[in-house]
């Protein structure tokens, strides 16, 4: 998992966990939330005090995988590549799923 390093009310650092016990001041990272979050009342809070709401549009465009790997599977007739960047765009699409 993701957890946030706090130091007085301020996340410090960001790093991935098996568990939060793992060291003193470790809490669970929400997704959209990074360095420099101030961390009140158990509330995470975006810089300049304005909560920050990243649309699914942003999330899935970090995560799709290059366009070149699709292409590159068209130029070559490899069926397989081709639907193995399918599979993966359907997988980010599942993960961050259109608001109804």
């Amino acid at each position: 998992m993701r957890a946030h390093i706090i130091e007085d009310g301020k996340v410090v650092n960001t790093i991935e966990v098996d568990s939060l016990d793992f060291l003193p001041g470790l809490v669970e990272a929400p997704e959209g939330t990074s360095i420099g979050w101030d961390y009140i009342d158990g509330a995470f809070v975006a810089p300049y005090g304005a909560p920050v709401e990243v649309s699914y549009q942003v999330k899935r465009s970090f995560e799709y995988p290059p366009i070149a790997d699709y292409l590159d599977g068209i130029v070559k007739s490899d069926t397989a590549q081709v639907q193995a960047y399918v599979d993966a765009c359907l997988a980010v699409k599942a993960k961050y799923p259109k608001p109804e």
